[in-house]
């Protein structure tokens, strides 16, 4: 299916805000980036992916989603998305390019976060609604984390951890 002729696609989102400060509200995405600098091996900036086994991410796991991006580094698609993930989002999009399950806008707000991870290799939070799955009344929090697969320091994937709250209460 198209991205224009997908029902689920929604155009009217509501861009994440960006937090290079970190100032979580969440202690799941706080205790993840700990996790992700912890694994940095000595004189890289960041982990291998192989650093994330399933016993060390048991507590995350269910919150995660790994993204990875084509050779131009421009194209994202989830390669996992955890079951809390897509429950809270009432869809599983694992296996899915971006532009074929979020509109223009929401598209528009991951790239800046992953090209600011590139960019600055480190981890980047980011919050908002789920408006963009029509639940715009759970507010979402996310680390966005660099790692890399085949060459040390070279990121090639992104670790994202989620917390989910009422916006009343955040």
């Amino acid at each position: 299916m198209t991205a224009v002729q997908n029902p689920h696609r929604r155009h009217s989102d509501k861009p994440f805000v960006s937090d290079p400060g970190l100032n979580f509200w969440a202690l799941r995405p706080r205790a993840f980036a700990a996790t992700w600098q912890a694994r940095i091996p000595p004189g890289l900036t960041v982990p291998p992916r192989q650093a994330f086994t399933p016993e060390t991410l048991i507590e995350f796991l269910p919150y995660m989603l790994i993204i990875e991006m084509d050779a131009t580094r421009q194209r994202y698609r989830n390669r996992l998305v955890g079951t809390e993930v897509v429950a809270h989002a009432g869809r599983d999009t694992t296996g899915q390019w971006f532009e074929d399950i979020y509109s223009e806008a929401t598209q528009s707000g991951h790239h800046q976060a992953h090209q600011w991870v590139l960019q600055h290799r480190r981890p980047l939070r980011v919050h908002g609604t789920m408006a963009y799955v029509d639940r715009g009344y759970m507010a979402v929090e996310s680390v966005v984390t660099p790692v890399s697969l085949d060459r040390p320091d070279y990121i090639e994937q992104f670790l994202i951890c989620v917390a989910y709250g009422d916006v009343q209460q955040n």
